[in-house]
């Protein structure tokens, strides 16, 4: 399958799940307009957008950490392998930046349709 196939199917089952988890909420709290439900969208949609965020600085902050290189360093890896670590955290950490930056975007998307429909 390709890669970006796999990326949308996924983005959207995240998507599909997390606004079945909001719309649960609302059924539970008994929101009776459209207006609760699109606020609970564009909350869900922002809070995924911001744990993509953190992500990235998560990861940025243990790549720049003196101990996390000095400890890479100090074992049996050449300078290549530990290179290659290195590229293979950093587009981990992207990569799952731009899921959840798509997941949040669809949300949000969610959450500008409700009103209107």
């Amino acid at each position: 399958m390709p890669r970006i196939l796999k990326l949308l199917l996924l983005t959207l089952a995240a998507a599909c799940a997390i606004g079945a988890i909001v719309a649960g909420i609302g059924w539970l709290a008994q929101w009776q307009s459209a207006t609760q439900f699109s606020n609970g969208f564009f909350f869900a949609g922002s809070a995924v957008i911001v744990l993509g965020v953190l992500s990235v600085m998560g990861g940025y902050k243990m790549r720049a950490d003196f101990g996390v290189l000095y400890s890479q360093s100090a074992g049996d890896m050449n300078a290549l392998k530990r290179s290659q670590r290195r590229i293979a955290d950093t587009l981990q950490a992207y990569s799952a930046s731009v899921l959840l930056f798509l997941v949040g975007a669809i949300l949000i998307g969610f959450a500008i349709l409700i009103p209107n429909l």
